[in-house]
């Protein structure tokens, strides 16, 4: 077949996911492969890591699995691109070893976060707008610094987990902003590595690689990653951004008015802003967009996928955990119960984002009893934990419009969760403005698969590509009966989660 197709690598919280797409954006074929991480002894358990082997071999079969699946080949592909989950990062030493992997999970830096953010947090956060520091490279270099010296004096670079699988399939080290940036070591109002964070913290000074946009070409597939992939030698390699900023790519969200949801491991919801917008609070973040002239701002739900992932294990077992089927038995079940799910309030995870005061917090299922009377079961659960979801992105939704001062017109959704059928329902009403649903969920893939193109030559611009590449969207009004019978739920959902968290500090 002639040579009209890129591949999209996007390696998130639970597993690995190739994408192939033809140059309008259209899926051809897709493999997904789940990992997982490893608690070393001595940060157990807060500390998680990966094999660096064992996820690029995972990845390298990922991408023969999409290519085996469809009669493109390795040859018919004009380039490559990923985009991984934000906070994971790799370090490598000075002959491209890698010394330490880990996801976005990895917490073993809490105590040097937090002592960071005492002489320091008000002055990072206007620099990065990031917070808390525990979640980001400087806490994890002053880790390694104080715990594992001989390692921290071998680190030569810092790279985003997509950047290293860009320098796996190509020999470059380089970084992406957005990517850097959620790392924490970015002036995001400059889109350059700050100095003033290195004086600051006494960060090395020769660990930060070349900074290039997403969608820029940074070399070819060398001759050993062809062999371990599949993809022809000398195909164009592009830089990618983190999963999020991909999907809002995929998205299409580049201008005011519209927000991005992501519904993956976690739900952040996002807002494109044409300067950096920053929280007095710093309650949410701000970072960079792909695009030069644009910022992100968001507000995110925390766990959502993972919370539903939870609740899935919970009702059918940890032996269903890898039926993908069950989900769809999960959302007849959720369909079946009515709005407000038989008065069965969730608190299992989704919530309003709030960095600045971080705590563990009871929460769960409230429902009527007697239970003889009531009559809840499992549909109601499932139903209510999807609500759960509704009411925290429209928490978030209404953060981020008053800190912006702005109005947010319609919302665009993508991810794993966003096949819901139940959540496309609830939804809109929840919200009360339109929800637009892309004929692809898989929007972080989609995103890299833009960048790839661009990289590739076959399109001048990221925004050339988003348009040229963007899918098509169902839209679902809101119903305005639904709409009132759910802002009544919402608030009853607000005020028992403010009861709860009353109850939380209580107990402490």
């Amino acid at each position: 077949m002639s040579a009209n197709y890129v591949l999209a690598i996007d390696a998130g919280t639970s597993s690995v996911r190739c994408l192939i797409t033809d140059l309008n954006g259209h899926p051809i074929s897709f493999c997904r492969k789940e990992w997982s991480y490893q608690s070393p002894a001595e940060v157990n358990p807060l500390g998680r890591e990966f094999d660096p082997d064992e996820f690029w071999h995972i990845i390298c079969e990922s991408i023969k699995g999409a290519l085996k699946d469809t009669s493109v080949s390795g040859k018919a592909i004009v380039g490559v691109s990923a985009t991984s989950q934000r906070e994971g990062v790799v370090f490598l030493d000075k002959e491209g070893g890698e010394l330490y992997a880990s996801p976005n999970i990895d917490l073993r830096a809490l105590t040097e976060g937090i002592s960071i953010d005492y002489e320091f947090g008000s002055e990072i956060y206007s620099i990065t707008g990031h917070a808390p520091s525990f979640l980001f490279v400087p806490a994890k270099l002053k880790w390694f610094e104080r715990n594992q010296p001989e390692t921290y004096n071998r680190i030569a670079t810092v790279l985003t987990i997509s950047d290293w699988i860009i320098y796996k399939l190509s020999g470059e080290r380089v970084s992406e902003v957005c990517g850097a940036s959620e790392l924490g070591l970015v002036d995001i109002q400059s889109r350059i590595w700050s100095d003033r964070l290195k004086e600051l913290l006494s960060l090395p000074e020769a660990i930060y690689p070349a900074l290039d946009p997403a969608g820029s070409q940074v070399g070819t597939v060398t001759r050993q990653a062809a062999d371990e992939t599949d993809i022809a030698e000398g195909t164009s390699v592009a830089q990618g951004a983190p999963d999020t900023h991909c999907a809002l790519i995929g998205l299409g969200i580049k201008d005011g008015g519209q927000a991005g949801v992501i519904l993956g491991w976690s739900a952040p919801v996002q807002i494109a802003t044409d300067k950096p917008v920053f929280d007095p609070g710093a309650r949410i973040w701000t970072g960079c967009h792909p695009l030069r002239a644009r910022w992100i701002l968001e507000s995110s739900t925390g766990e959502a996928g993972n919370a539903y992932h939870w609740l899935k294990e919970m009702i059918f077992g940890k032996e269903a955990s890898s039926n993908d089927g069950i989900y769809e038995l999960m959302d007849d079940m959720a369909l079946q119960a009515p709005p407000g799910a038989g008065e069965v309030l969730a608190y299992i995870g989704p919530a309003i984002m709030d960095m600045s005061h971080l705590a563990i917090k009871f929460g769960g299922f409230l429902f009527p009893v007697p239970l003889s009377v009531t009559g809840v079961e499992r549909a109601h659960l499932v139903r209510a934990s999807l609500e759960n979801l509704s009411f925290a992105i429209k928490a978030n939704y209404l953060q981020l419009e008053a800190i912006s001062a702005s109005k947010i017109g319609e919302v665009k959704i993508g991810g794993s969760l966003a096949k819901s059928r139940c959540l496309a329902q609830i939804l809109p009403n929840v919200l009360e403005v339109p929800v637009h649903i892309p004929e692809t969920t898989e929007v972080s893939g989609l995103g890299a698969a833009v960048c790839a193109a661009v990289g590739s030559g076959n399109y001048s611009s990221l925004e050339e590509g988003m348009e040229a590449m963007r899918p098509k969207f169902r839209v679902i009004e809101p119903d305005r009966p639904s709409a009132s019978e759910y802002a009544e739920y919402y608030q009853r959902w607000i005020t028992t989660g403010k009861w709860l968290e009353k109850l939380s500090e209580g107990m402490k």
